[in-house]
Parts: structure tokens; sequence; C-alpha cells
């Protein structure tokens, strides 16, 4: 098979290249699998454009070889495009075990730890030497029932979370808009889907409840729901971790991170400088909070994130509307 791989580069073959993936992975040949990634994209020496093979191959290194190939393929982080990062990849198909003692680097010792917390494990006493998100190594309570992103050989299952029937919600007259670090943490929430993508997204504070937030962004008629902390804590993390119609997924990890970031502001904690705030001051002030889903076209298509949080101690109010189209 590695002659075989030799004329498939010789020739330029991409779809022999994507047979040779799918055949070394079936028989396990992680050190050609491993070739076929690394050669594919030297490839472009010999004007070949054979970088999606290079790609798909260390997307399968990451997803089904053992620690030490996802290891390697992680620590090259050498994809032009991918289905998610390999750090993402690696995690939802290796324990930390089996994967940790293979990775040199801190920084992606420090993202795979975090995306296998993110799939349930409690790495609490874990002691990272560089770790770019410095989150809690364990979930929180309201975390827990997040279920974890479905990364598959050839796609992602990306499912928005479901929040059953929506009712017509009475909606007064517009308040004065205001801006924060909170409506800019919101933002920050889809800034793949309008970075790199179709979306757009728009988010205000205004005094007042929840209904006033949603109809100060011009909404005029609009069907909501109340929901839990893990409910919207669920959408929030789905939102943030998706790359929407067309941006690169960013991953579980990073997604939790700007939730915990959009939470922190939301609850004013963002003012001590302490990150990341108390498990404890985060818990009490969110459930002092109360949260809506909502949604003005039920029918629109594409990736939606359309929530009101709702600050009564204080007598504020949050919206954000956001949506990515592949059209």
């Amino acid at each position: 098979m590695s002659s075989e791989l030799d004329h498939l580069l010789d020739i330029g073959d991409l779809d022999g290249l994507l047979r040779l993936i799918d055949e070394c992975c079936v028989d396990k040949s992680w050190p050609l699998l491993e070739s076929v990634a690394i050669r594919s994209r030297q490839a472009s020496e010999r004007g070949h454009q054979l970088w999606p093979a290079g790609d798909h191959a260390e997307h399968r290194l990451a997803l089904e070889s053992p620690g030490e190939f996802a290891a390697r393929a992680v620590e090259r982080d050498a994809q032009v495009f991918g289905l998610a990062p390999l750090t993402e990849v690696a995690a939802s198909s290796h324990t930390w075990e089996e994967i940790s003692s293979c990775l040199s680097s801190n920084l992606f010792r420090a993202l795979i730890a975090h995306e296998r917390v993110f799939r349930g494990e409690d790495l609490s006493d874990l002691r990272l030497e560089e770790d770019p998100l410095d989150l809690p190594l364990v979930l929180t309570e309201w975390e827990r029932s997040i279920t974890s992103t479905q990364i598959e050989k050839y796609a992602v299952v990306d499912t928005a979370p479901s929040f059953g029937e929506f009712s017509p919600l009475a909606l007064p007259s517009p308040s004065e808009i205001k801006h924060d670090s909170g409506t800019e943490a919101l933002r920050n929430l889809v800034q793949t889907w309008t970075g790199q993508s179709n979306g757009s997204s728009t988010a205000v504070r205004v005094d007042g409840n929840a209904a006033t937030a949603i109809a100060s962004l011009g909404i005029r008629e609009v069907r909501a729901k109340q929901v839990t902390l893990p409910e919207i804590w669920k959408h929030l993390t789905w939102a943030a971790s998706s790359g929407g119609a067309f941006g690169r997924r960013p991953g579980s990890a990073r997604g939790r991170f700007e939730v915990w970031w959009c939470a922190t502001a939301l609850a004013g904690l963002d003012q001590e400088n302490i990150w990341p705030p108390a498990t404890e001051d985060l818990n009490q002030a969110l459930n002092e909070m109360n949260w809506w889903i909502w949604d003005d076209d039920l029918l629109s298509k594409g990736w939606k994130l359309k929530v009101a949080i709702e600050d009564p101690l204080e007598g504020l109010s949050w919206a954000l509307a956001a949506q990515d189209l592949k059209d």
C-alpha cells in the first residue's frame, strides 16, 4: 500500500487517496494513514492540490487511531478546513488517560482536557501548565445535562436543542436601548456565524423586563417560552460551539468558554476582574435571573439564537437576535 500511496500522489488522484484512507482505517494501518496525512499536503510542491485528503486523514487519525497517532495529528495542527477542531475530534473518542501521555504541547493538553471535561470527565485534580481557557475542570450542576456533539467520519451531528411549543408573548412599547459588556458577550456567542458565514446578530439592554428587551429589537409579534438555567445554557453552548452555515466550528471547549464569559458579564461579575468567577457566586446570580427563548419566525430555517435574559433584582433585561442561513 505504500507503493500505492506513491503512485496516487504522483498522479494527483484525490479520489484514490480518499479510498486509501478508508482502507487504512479498516486495516488499522495507522503509520500509512499518517503518511497520507503528511505527504498529501506536501504534494502542492508538485502542483497537486491534495490538501482535502490530508485534512480527512488527520480527522480520521484523531477520531479512530490509538492515542499516540491521534495526539500527533492534533499537534501537527495542519488542517486547512475540517469538520471540527482536532482537539475536539480526538477528545470525542479518547479518554484523558488514553491520550494525555502522548501530548507534548501544553496548549493542546489544555484544549483536549477541556474537551474531555465537556464530555463529563472530572479532571478537577489536574494542573495544567498552560491554559488559555482557565475554566473549571469539572462540569457545574447546570452544565451536566448537555449532550455532547457527535463527531463521525464524514460529518458532525450538531442539532440545535428543542424546546417544544412556544406561546404568544405580548410585547410592550420599546424602551431606550443601551449597550454594555453583556450585549457584547451575547454577540460574541455567535461571532463565528457573523465573522465567517452569512450570520447577523443584534443585542440590546434595556430597563424593564424581557418582553421590553425583545420589543426594543424592533420585534412586533413573537412567540416565547421561559426556560431553566440548564436549558438556556445548553442552547447558548450549542450556538457558541457551532460554525453556523459556513464558518469553521470552534468546538465545545471554546463554546463553553464563551458561555461562561457571557454569563459572567450578565451577572455583573466581570467587574471584579477575577477569572473564572467562583462557581457559587455565578450560580447564585444566574438563578436569580429569568431566561427566555423566543422566535418571530418559526418557519425560518438555519441556525438561530434568539434569547432574552431578565434580571428582576436590577430591573433590567437583555435580548439577542442572531441567525445564520445557507442562502
